[in-house]
């Protein structure tokens, strides 16, 4: 077994490179070259960071069938609320934080960093308080207790979720803030053995004990909290910058404010996600039923490694682009963005080919052997991911319009997204069923994929421009 001083040693020399030669890269290098650097640890990160979701699903698919997914996917709004609550925490801070020590205020960033902690500390207090004694008006708010097997699946998850939100929040929180302490090697180590103790747990608790959605709750919290425990422990040893020691434990109380601001669009954008998957789940059980629910679980999932993959891509061309537009270099800028899309495009053709052509294998994965959770999951899978390459140049997209300071266009392409998916849920099922609800999102994405084209076309023709007018 790895110890923890061996593991810190191990990214003893896990700095951020200095600033000059990053600078000078982001300015001489190839475009192509840089996008790479830069994309694939973003990918890894995010892929990491999703896949305890995806695990779970697996596991509960494979060993529970089509009652357990349904379970999952009813209850998992909550847990995504409480991961927007670590997100704010988590972004709020590491902003606030890195300003602190750009402006060489070590003192006020350590204060800030136990006043994240002591924040952490409430929440993890408070959400159990308020959702235990509650759980069965939650479980009925989001119509978990549909059936009696789903209802039990569900109440057993919720309870331990809900008991052990602190451990849902804070390592994302510590992971966050250990990147920010110039140690980004060491953060992804930490989520990787997360990820990886993860699968091993869940396989002992689902798979070998037989403990359902609670087995997966289980696996989940104990390999977050060693993840807890290990990156709290790093800010207590030498190696960190912002050490904490136990006679300075002074919180930032006036932080606290200026934390939750700076961390609130991201509890926003998970709160969207939350809502988006509740409307799906709803509109699934009026026009279907639990099974169809599990069947929205396998394309979701699937989605979501998708998504893991642009989102990773998109994050790691925004330092190229942003430098770029920052740096007066339009001809730099359009090749970013270029490579960007085209990338990002090819992504999405080649998913959607493997989900068109292989949806009864990819169900095979969250199934129990069971033909129609198969057959179900087969056709959640062709229709609600018709539109893939355009969802991921809609993330993208959104992605360069933020890079490129064109803010208010970046938010309404996201906040648009939840703008015409709620009515097209609503009204699309009244004349195609079942159908309506699995091809709403598609539909979505085509209307906003032309529009981020447009947006993009005029974007890509002025730097052009730009760049010509200089060089003559």
């Amino acid at each position: 077994m790895l110890r923890w001083p061996s593991f810190i040693a191990l990214y003893r020399n896990d700095a951020m490179p200095h600033t000059n030669t990053h600078i000078r890269d982001l300015d001489t290098l190839p475009v192509s070259t840089l996008f790479w650097r830069y994309a694939i640890p973003s990918i890894a990160g995010m892929l990491v960071t999703g896949l305890y979701a995806v695990i779970d699903g697996i596991f509960v698919g494979h060993y529970v069938g089509s009652h357990g997914l349904a379970a999952i996917n009813l209850a998992y709004p909550l847990v995504m609320l409480q991961v927007g609550l670590g997100a704010m925490i988590s972004m709020g801070a590491a902003t606030r934080i890195a300003i602190q020590q750009g402006a060489g205020d070590m003192r006020a960033a350590r204060g800030t960093l136990l006043a994240a902690l002591a924040l952490l500390a409430l929440l993890s207090a408070l959400l159990p308080a308020l959702g235990l004694p509650n759980i069965d008006l939650l479980l009925s708010w989001l119509k978990a207790d549909v059936q009696p097997q789903v209802a039990e699946q569900a109440r057993g998850y919720l309870l331990l979720m809900l008991s052990g939100a602190g451990l849902t929040m804070g390592p994302m929180l510590l992971t966050y803030l250990v990147r920010n302490d110039g140690r980004p090697k060491l953060s992804t180590a930490l989520m990787t053995l997360g990820a990886l103790l993860n699968i091993g747990l869940d396989y002992l608790f689902v798979g070998v004990m037989g403990k359902g959605l609670a087995g997966a709750a289980i696996g989940t919290l104990l390999a977050e909290a060693v993840v807890l425990i290990l990156a709290l422990a790093y800010f207590f040893s030498p190696r960190a910058t912002l050490r904490i020691k136990l006679g300075q434990l002074r919180p930032d109380w006036l932080g606290l404010w200026p934390i939750l601001a700076l961390g609130a669009p991201s509890l926003l954008m998970e709160l969207n996600l939350a809502l988006l998957l509740f409307a799906h789940n709803r509109q699934l059980l009026v026009w279907g039923d639990d099974l169809s629910v599990a069947a929205y679980a396998v394309a979701g999932y699937s989605e979501s490694l998708f998504t893991l993959v642009i989102h990773g891509l998109a994050v790691g061309m925004q330092p190229l682009l942003g430098h770029a537009i920052g740096a007066g270099q339009p001809d730099r800028a359009r090749a970013a963005l270029l490579h960007g899309l085209k990338v990002g495009l090819g992504i999405g053709v080649a998913a959607w080919m493997a989900v068109q052509r292989f949806p009864a294998w990819i169900a095979g994965w969250y199934s129990d052997g069971s033909a129609e959770l198969i057959e179900a999951g087969s056709r959640a899978l062709r229709l609600h991911l018709l539109a893939m390459p355009l969802d991921g140049l809609v993330i993208v997209g959104a992605t360069a319009l933020q890079a490129m300071a064109l803010t208010r266009l970046a938010l309404g392409v996201t906040v648009g997204k939840t703008a015409l998916l709620l009515p097209a849920l609503a009204l699309l099922p009244m004349a195609m069923g079942l159908d309506g609800v699995w091809l709403a999102m598609p539909m979505v994405n085509l209307l906003l994929g032309v529009a981020v084209s447009l947006l993009l076309w005029k974007q890509i023709g002025q730097l052009q421009g730009v760049a010509r007018a200089e060089s003559s």
